[in-house]
């Protein structure tokens, strides 16, 4: 709770307010979709750090939702670019980004942290692309990331609260 409410402070401090838009069910979904590709990617850098090599699970994972991973990506930088213009929404999708790589920083890593990135990239590896079943198991994960502004329809500090 403690990381999900500094990671939430972060995020919502590196927006100004013409970033603030509020987010639609399709533009959350891109979100969730980014952060479990983030969360694997941090987990196997950091397990590699520790000696564990997940990269074959996280890499047949990009390569098996390549599709589902690029039209996230791309429907965040739209979201991003029709909020704040062309130079300052890239601006803002990348430090939207960068939050999200940062907010698992701080985590421990260990051998059963590994183990169960590497087993999450796997079953995920099987979703081929399919965006339910990633969110499916981002859920899971307990993975919902801080979207500055909220959804559209619940307030910012509803969002936070979570």
């Amino acid at each position: 709770m403690r990381k999900t409410i500094c990671a939430a402070m972060a995020a919502l401090s590196a927006m100004s307010p013409a970033y603030a838009g509020c987010w639609s069910a399709e533009h959350a979904s891109a979100a969730r979709i980014r952060d479990l590709q983030t969360y694997l990617m941090v987990e196997t850098l950091r397990c590699q750090a520790m000696g564990f090599n997940i990269s074959t699970d996280y890499n047949a994972f990009v390569r098996g939702n390549r599709a589902a991973i690029g039209a996230a990506n791309d429907r965040l930088k739209a979201f991003f670019v029709s909020s704040a213009g062309p130079v300052r929404g890239q601006n803002a999708y990348d430090r939207f980004t960068t939050s999200l790589a940062n907010a698992y920083g701080a985590d421990r890593t260990s051998q059963d942290s590994c183990y169960e990135a590497a087993s999450t990239a796997r079953e995920a590896t099987m979703m081929a692309n399919d965006r339910e079943g990633l969110e499916m198991i981002a859920d899971r994960q307990g993975l919902d990331p801080v979207l500055p502004g909220g959804r559209c329809g619940r307030g910012a500090v509803a969002q936070i609260a979570r």
